[in-house]
């Protein structure tokens, strides 16, 4: 099985470019920046220039390739972005998929979008969902909540350098879960018949707020400080 998977270069979409490299699977991913994506091409992937704010660029990179992994996104603020990759990008990624006769679809989307429409992000993602189910692919699409690795630009780095820190509803508790557990339920389903034409929803264990998170992070760096301390004195 050939996979072309956009998004590579980011949190989640490495942890699958390296998984299914693993796994034995032919991948090739769709790339704007060749230079940014050598590493991809280290690991052992082939690298395809694609844009998805340029159509055009798009249906050359589905030549031989059986599923779809679509682990790009965009962040909730970039609202020009969202418009023009997030939407407009992937309706173009979903018609190219229809014409390839792509065999497996397989979209990150976020859970409980359908309750939020009026927060931008969601609001893509739930109508990506709606297009993917109508447009005949068949798909499968993991509803994610938060990354581990996220915790490390959105809290520890700011508190490290004293920057402000974004932070949820304190009603908000988020399941923050592995990216290379995703990945691996991800490629999994390309194994499983079962999981065509379904959604699961994925999240981790338990859930955080926001002050637990930025305590725990103080709290590490003090006792991380005091340990330093220990080791200078004696």
């Amino acid at each position: 099985m050939s996979l072309l998977i956009i998004g590579g270069t980011g949190t989640l979409g490495r942890q699958v470019v390296l998984q299914a490299l693993t796994k034995g699977y032919q991948v090739r991913c769709l790339v704007r920046n060749f230079r940014k994506a050598s590493f991809l091409k280290e690991w052992g992937a082939e690298l395809v220039y694609g844009d998805l704010t340029k159509p055009e660029t798009i249906p050359p990179c589905f030549k031989g390739i059986t599923a779809v992994i679509d682990a790009s996104t965009s962040r909730a603020n970039e609202l020009e972005s969202l418009k023009k990759v997030d939407w407009e990008g992937k309706l173009c990624l979903i018609e190219a998929s229809k014409v390839a006769n792509i065999q497996k679809f397989i979209f990150f989307s976020a859970q409980n979008v359908e309750q939020f429409k009026t927060i931008p992000l969601m609001k893509v993602k739930n109508g990506i969902e709606i297009k993917l189910k109508e447009s005949g692919i068949p798909y499968t699409i993991f509803r994610l909540t938060g990354f581990y690795q996220g915790l490390i630009e959105q809290y520890a780095i700011p508190i490290l350098e004293n920057l402000p820190i974004w932070v949820t509803n304190e009603n908000m508790y988020i399941s923050y879960m592995d990216t290379q557990d995703i990945a691996k339920f991800c490629l999994r389903s390309l194994q499983i018949p079962q999981t065509t034409n379904q959604i699961f929803f994925l999240s981790g264990s338990k859930g955080w707020v926001s002050s637990e998170i930025i305590n725990y992070v103080n709290n590490w760096l003090v006792n991380k400080q005091k340990f330093r301390e220990f080791h200078y004195f004696f």
